[in-house]
C-alpha cells in the first residue's frame, strides 16, 4: 500500500501530488479510506436541535429577509 498526502482546496476538491496524478488514467478510480468527524446532532447542540423544529420558510431565504427588512422589490 503506497501513502499520499492530498489536499482539499476552497471548493471542496481533493488535489493530488503531481507526481500520482500522471501517474493515473483518465477516468481511472481512486479508492481514499478516511475517518470522518461525524456530523453533530440536534441532540450534540442545542440550536441546530432548535432549528431543526421550524417550519420551512414559503419563500427563498433571499427574499424572506428583503420582506423582513421592508425591501420587497
Amino acid at each position: 500500500m503506497t501513502r499520499i498526502t492530498a489536499t482539499v482546496d476552497e471548493q471542496g476538491r481533493l488535489t493530488l501530488p503531481e507526481e500520482v496524478a500522471r501517474q493515473l488514467r483518465t477516468g481511472q478510480t481512486v479508492t481514499i479510506d478516511l475517518e470522518v468527524p461525524p456530523v453533530p446532532s440536534g441532540d450534540d447542540n442545542p440550536f441546530l436541535a432548535f432549528i431543526g423544529l421550524l417550519p420551512p420558510l414559503e419563500v427563498d431565504s433571499a427574499t424572506y429577509y428583503r420582506q423582513e427588512r421592508g425591501h420587497e422589490e
